[in-house]
């Protein structure tokens, strides 16, 4: 066995504990959700509870790669790890490995739990469909997994990359959000005022929602319930079938993401093997990481201000929130001048929402 094997069997050994104690854990909520929803009898209407499994794929998914990665945040670990007779590369490649094969054992557990308590205690639902669900679920683990790996790796230090996680995760949402917000607002009004613009809103929130990194996951499972719980009756089955039709619409967004999954593997480990030990614990200077994640948000927040009533107070909010970002970023209230051009910067949205502002329509009630 290779060295890179070898290196690969210890670390699934080391982190045996952690996948049981995940396994156990995963399995006995699923259980508990599928015995609940199963024993609903309201109107016929029973669930499979399978959303419980996205969102058990979706912890594991973005946990796993810090929980496999935070020893790469300490320089004294990092240069024990890093004095191994293996490359930096496949050593990257190792722990991705190791991570994901303890997310898919975790799954696959809570899955069998799952399946096997449905058709020992059900008869109503099309649970041949349970099995291309796993598969492409484990597929779209897979992006999630990849995506939180790479920008974990990002920050040079725990905090900085659990921060950075979580801002990433809904950073595509906040910009097509405030595009949607901006552009009906501008040229159709508020979709609250007149019944025909509720559709365009809806349709528009919809495809926003796909900037989530939990989006493929939650949209996946929402396809797979309208075919495995053929027994629902009602308006909210109605409701919900519109959901899935729709999804299944912009069906290729889960080719942009399976794309993203893939840069973001091979981002991983193309970075990390170019990442010098040297710069464990030191602000995270990384253009994926708060150089472009602030002003990001901040910009996006300043647009959107533009189109509200009260936009000066959110405006002086969204420089504020500027402010303590850089704060973070640097570990001093002593910012740089890059920091003040990019908070300065903040006049182009602004512009921007003036010039969008000046566009809406105006109303007479009469």
């Amino acid at each position: 066995m290779s060295v890179a094997g070898r290196y690969l069997a210890y670390g699934l050994k080391k982190s045996l504990w952690r996948t049981v104690t995940f396994s156990a854990i995963s399995m006995i909520i699923c259980l508990i959700v599928a015995s609940s929803e199963t024993a609903t009898d309201y109107e016929n209407y029973k669930s499979t509870g399978i959303y419980m499994l996205a969102i058990v794929l979706g912890v594991c998914c973005t946990v796993m790669p810090m929980l496999e990665l935070s020893d790469f945040k300490n320089r004294r670990n990092l240069d024990t790890l890093f004095f191994l007779p293996i490359d930096r590369r496949k050593l990257a490649a190792v722990h991705f490995i190791s991570g994901f094969i303890q997310v898919v054992v975790i799954y696959t557990v809570a899955f069998l739990s799952s399946l096997v308590y449905l058709l020992i205690n059900t008869d109503c639902f099309e649970l041949a469909y349970m099995i291309p669900y796993y598969f492409l679920s484990v597929l779209v683990g897979f992006v999630i997994y990849s995506f939180f790996s790479f920008i974990f790796n990002q920050g040079n230090t725990e905090t900085d990359g659990i921060i950075l996680c979580i801002l990433w995760a809904f950073v595509a949402y906040a910009v097509m959000a405030v595009t949607r917000e901006t552009v009906i607002k501008a040229f159709w009004g508020p979709d609250t005022w007149y019944v025909e613009h509720i559709q365009r809103w809806n349709e528009g929130n919809s495809f926003a929602s796909w900037g989530i990194v939990y989006a493929p996951i939650n949209n996946l499972t929402v396809i797979f319930e309208d075919l495995i719980e053929v027994n629902r009756h009602g308006a909210q089955y109605v409701y919900e079938q519109m959901y899935a039709y729709r999804y299944i619409q912009q069906m290729y967004m889960f080719f942009v993401w399976g794309a993203v999954g893939i840069a973001c593997a091979v981002g991983f480990v193309i970075g990390f093997g170019r990442k010098g030990a040297h710069l464990a614990g030191e602000p995270s200077d990384s253009w994926l990481a708060y150089k472009s994640i602030i002003p990001i948000y901040g910009y996006s927040l300043a647009l959107y201000s533009m189109t509200e009533n009260s936009f000066e107070i959110l405006l002086i909010l969204t420089v504020i929130l500027m402010l303590i970002g850089y704060v973070v970023y640097r570990r001093s209230f002593k910012i740089k001048k890059s920091d003040i051009i990019a908070i300065a910067c903040i006049l182009i949205p602004i512009l921007i929402g003036l010039l969008l502002k000046s566009m809406m329509p105006t109303y007479v009630y009469v």
